[in-house]
């Protein structure tokens, strides 16, 4: 059993999602797990809209002369770029992202030990995107329930957070640790990899890295 799969979009449209339905749902009749298709519907829907999201905002930031890299000034302009995203269409921001060059990748690579998905963006995170990011991965761990973590942990920058919690209880619930969940930046890019072991003898990544470090 062995498989690898690249999907390229900038926007989520009903072709993109149905697409991605149709190559979860395989993965389920493969593995045999499930509720799996659904789950990793939503959850990468969930990627997937963050990473449109994020590229848009630099789009925006970019367009005002806004600096994005500053704390204070992104703090004052998020509000104006929230109802600019709310409002945007679909032909602007697709045209906006050609004129970037940004886009995003979803990479599924499936073997008799693990299944790994990649999603992955050309913007790179931000120290306040990360910082943010991080805070709520590292909340959401110990919550029982979303709900919890909606009273106790969420803040308003940019929504709850609410779609992170939802990931990491969703991988719970099938049965995995979330804590192979990452989020990540590199030299050019922002990368979300969720890891599911199907071997007892498997390794996961985290382990191994830290072992070689």
């Amino acid at each position: 059993m062995s498989e690898k799969q690249t999907i390229n979009l900038r926007v989520l449209d009903e072709k993109t999602k149905g697409v991605l339905r149709t190559t979860f749902d395989d993965l389920e009749r493969q593995l045999k797990i499930d509720s799996l298709g659904l789950t990793l519907f939503y959850v990468v829907m969930e990627l997937v809209g963050n990473a449109v999201k994020a590229n848009l905002k630099r789009v925006f930031f970019r367009t005002h002369s806004y600096n994005l890299s500053d704390p204070d000034d992104y703090r004052i302009h998020i509000d104006e770029f929230k109802a600019y995203y709310n409002a945007v269409s679909e032909e602007e921001y697709t045209r906006a992202f050609d004129d970037l060059g940004l886009k995003v990748t979803i990479d599924i690579d499936l073997d008799h030990r693990r299944l790994l998905i990649f999603v992955e963006n050309t913007a790179t995170l931000h120290p306040e995107e990360e910082k943010r990011i991080r805070a709520k991965l590292a909340s959401t761990r110990e919550m029982k329930d979303i709900l919890e973590f909606s009273v106790q942990f969420a803040d308003e920058t940019e929504g709850k957070g609410l779609g992170l919690a939802m990931i990491v209880l969703l991988i719970r619930d099938l049965g995995f640790d979330p804590q192979y969940f990452r989020v990540y930046k590199t030299e050019d890019k922002t990368v979300a990899r969720l890891e599911f072991p199907l071997s007892a003898d498997y390794t996961p990544i985290r382990l191994r890295q830290s072992t070689l470090s």
